[in-house]
């Protein structure tokens, strides 16, 4: 067990640092942010002088080397806008997005779990087949305009709720309502499939002859055993909305990382876009890692191979 924790943590250093340096180089892509941050009628010199203070005059891998360094040291940088620690600022956005996120993940994974475990305990075909048209349609309808739809429908016709911006729970519901339905629709499917698969098992129709009830068989044996796709699909989902809520965090204004993230690209901020990267990758890498490990506990044969 051992040598398989350190075989992973070392797979997640090699990531973290991979995906440092891709962003490093990816970000000079953007263009020269001294066009956004002069006016127009700059001059040659002042454009000169203010590459040279923000370091851009140097060859490219001098500024990886002298970036890495200091980025070893947990320094990414000063925000070109802000002028302020641009990891500092990241930092101050992640609280957000874990509220958002885990809020999320949690009511999507429930609400799933409960449609589930009604399916299969009742097994009614009209309740399958409308939580299926549901799962279906809710994943047919694009983050982004599920999220209009919802505040069209809450905030500007009934009047009921917030649209934008973060403050009490009431500000929470739509936001977090517009990732949860689509992880409902993604683990309702998973766990139906799964429960499906778990059906046609030796084990299953051993616990039938011997008198077991349906309840039973269905939440002592076959509910362990289906949680193992799930793990491993909840674990990258949630990685990936804590990095890549982008979509719900701009139409609901909600200063998360995402959404800083999408505004220091446009503006340019090269020390903001790479810790704000950097950070999420880091806490997908985490995750990742976590359920590894919780896919090893649950499954010998994983950390055995």
């Amino acid at each position: 067990m051992t040598r398989f924790v350190l075989f992973r943590i070392g797979q997640s250093v090699f990531t973290v640092f991979g995906v440092l340096t891709a962003a490093f180089f990816l970000v000079r892509l953007s263009g020269d942010p001294t066009a956004l941050l002069l006016p127009e009628q700059a001059t040659a010199a002042e454009v000169a002088a203010l590459r040279t203070e923000l370091g851009l005059d140097r060859p490219l891998w001098l500024q990886y080397g002298l970036f890495l360094g200091k980025a070893l040291q947990g320094d990414f940088g000063m925000s070109f806008r802000q002028h302020s620690s641009a990891l500092g600022l990241v930092l101050e956005r992640l609280p957000a997005t874990l509220e958002l996120a885990l809020t999320a993940f949690v009511l999507g994974i429930g609400m799933a779990f409960v449609a589930g475990l009604a399916l299969r305990l009742s097994g009614s075909r009209r309740l399958r087949a409308l939580f299926y048209w549901i799962a279906f349609v809710r994943q047919a309808i694009p983050i982004f305009w599920f999220g209009l739809l919802m505040i069209l429908l809450f905030s500007v016709s009934l009047r009921w709720l917030p649209s934008l911006g973060r403050g009490g729970i009431e500000h929470l519901i739509l936001p977090a309502l517009t990732l949860a339905t689509f992880e409902f629709a993604l683990y309702l499917r998973l766990l139906d499939a799964a429960f499906s698969e778990q059906q046609t098992q030796d084990y299953v129709r051993t616990a039938y002859a011997k008198g077991q009830t349906r309840a039973r068989t269905i939440l002592q044996h076959m509910l362990p055993n289906a949680l193992l796709p799930i793990v491993t699909v909840a674990g990258i989902n949630l990685g990936v909305l804590l990095g890549g809520a982008v979509v719900t965090e701009t139409v609901f204004s909600w200063p998360g990382v995402g959404r800083l993230i999408v505004q220091s690209v446009s503006q340019r901020d090269y020390p903001v876009i790479i810790a704000g990267i950097l950070v999420t990758s880091v806490v997908f890498v985490l995750i990742n890692l976590l359920v590894d490990l919780l896919y090893a506990v649950l499954d010998p044969r994983v950390r055995l191979s």
